[in-house]
């Protein structure tokens, strides 16, 4: 169970940033797919030697898991492709961080309109709000 944990958060990793920094370009997709694939392996592999380091210390075992995690993080951030040339570990570094209409624009890229979720569940609100306020109406 927890090896999938592990292999979900990576899954999560890769989303988190391409969600954040989603102008990968052509190749995005191609590197998201391969990206996705050799970290899984990875994880799987630092998974079985750190359950034989739990056996020693259980910490040990969690900060392998921990340096694996971060790891993977940074040469994610140092070689995701970007339009610009520039890669998200370099713009991390000059504090270039995503704002609101980028995230949108990444959530896109997974299928998720922020946006219309939004105003849907609004217009739900709306709605309760004024049948409550038509009923505090009616009784007085």
């Amino acid at each position: 169970m927890t090896l999938m944990l592990k292999v979900a958060g990576v899954g999560l990793v890769h989303m988190a940033l391409f969600v954040s920094y989603p102008e990968t370009g052509p190749y995005g997709n191609y590197y998201l797919t391969v990206s996705l694939l050799v970290w899984s392996v990875f994880i799987i592999f630092v998974n079985t030697s750190a359950r034989l380091v739990r056996f020693i210390s259980g910490a040990a075992g969690f900060i392998i898991n921990l340096a694996a995690f971060g790891l993977m993080t940074a040469a994610i951030a140092a070689t995701m492709p970007q339009r610009d040339g520039t890669s998200v570990l370099r713009k991390v570094q000059a504090r270039r961080y995503p704002d609101g209409d980028t995230m949108r624009a990444g959530m896109l890229r997974f299928g998720v309109t922020l946006d219309a979720r939004v105003k849907t569940e609004l217009r739900g609100v709306d709605n309760k709000v004024n049948r409550a306020l038509n009923k505090l109406k009616e009784e007085q």
